[in-house]
């Protein structure tokens, strides 16, 4: 018979499993920036970056015991030295727990490095935006069908990446599936493709945080003026809430959801929900579920 320290150590154990197979925390692993963008980079960033957002989630979740959807605005972090200068941060003597009240731009998963390098070299707002769209607000966007004229839409040289966006945006033959996703990176542009923070981009372009979201199913589109606000918004939203239900089911059930478990993942959502919305309300919720009770092996 397992202790409670040890039943609690392994559903620890189990939660940093979750984010770090919902993030996709292993290509961090073979993250190849170019050298002369990047010249800073090495290995050994990766892997802080990782452990970064590992020791971020057992604080939120376990420490904290705070709801799994604060872990899109949660202001604190773990950095060592080398991260911190990264962000821009000043360093402390070695990897510690970092306030991040002080630092508005800073909070939570989708300011954190092992997130934003998603975007590859360039911050690209396609990238973000489907990550955006897929894996916090359970949106689809299509593919484009054969009709559809996929030719890349004309740029200028010394663009934001928020105006090439803005560009393919306006494009008739682009806009109607982009303009479902790249706005919702709009407040990412200040972060590099490597996760620092910057006013500026190369080309002296002033760069914005501000923008818009549309969550789906509703009739009318949020405003935000900063990455702050937008990450109170995501942490705030129902829709996110839903989503991390079903990543979390998903996982723990180790197979795929299909719309028959709809009715049963409503329950257990608005049961943990009620509880206080943690990672552990949600787990129980599960394993009281049909989902799970109902569940039998069947004899080879």
């Amino acid at each position: 018979m397992l202790t409670a320290r040890e039943c609690r150590g392994k559903a620890v154990q189990q939660s940093r499993r979750f984010v770090s197979e919902w993030l996709n925390l292993s290509r961090l692993n073979n993250l190849n920036p170019n050298a002369k963008k990047y010249p800073h980079w090495s290995p050994a960033l990766a892997t802080d970056m990782k452990r970064e957002t590992l020791e971020f989630v057992e604080e939120v979740l376990w420490k904290q015991n705070r709801p799994l959807a604060d872990l899109l605005n949660a202001q604190v972090t773990f950095l060592t030295p080398e991260l911190a200068r990264h962000y821009g941060i000043p360093p402390q003597a070695s990897e510690v727990r970092y306030d991040l009240t002080g630092i508005p731009e800073r909070g939570g998963l989708l300011t954190q490095g092992s997130v934003l390098t998603v975007g590859g070299d360039e911050a690209s707002m396609v990238t973000r935006g489907l990550f955006v769209l897929h894996d916090l607000l359970r949106g689809v966007v299509k593919d484009p069908p054969p009709c559809v004229d996929t030719t890349p839409v004309p740029t200028k040289a010394g663009l934001t990446q928020r105006g090439v966006a803005e560009g393919r945006i306006a494009n008739a033959n682009c806009g109607g599936c982009h303009a479902r996703f790249e706005p919702l990176a709009f407040g990412l542009e200040k972060f590099d493709g490597l996760g620092s923070f910057h006013e500026k981009d190369k080309h002296g372009n002033k760069l914005r945080d501000d923008g818009e979201i549309l969550f789906p199913g509703d009739a009318k589109s949020v405003k935000y003026q900063t990455s702050q606000e937008l990450m109170k918004l995501l942490a705030q939203s129902e829709r996110v809430k839903e989503t991390l239900t079903w990543k979390v089911a998903q996982f723990a059930l180790g197979r795929p959801l299909s719309a028959t478990d709809a009715p049963t993942l409503a329950q257990i959502h608005q049961t943990a929900q009620k509880e206080g919305g943690t990672y552990t309300d949600l787990m129980l919720a599960l394993i009281l579920s049909d989902l799970v009770q109902k569940t039998r092996t069947v004899p080879q």
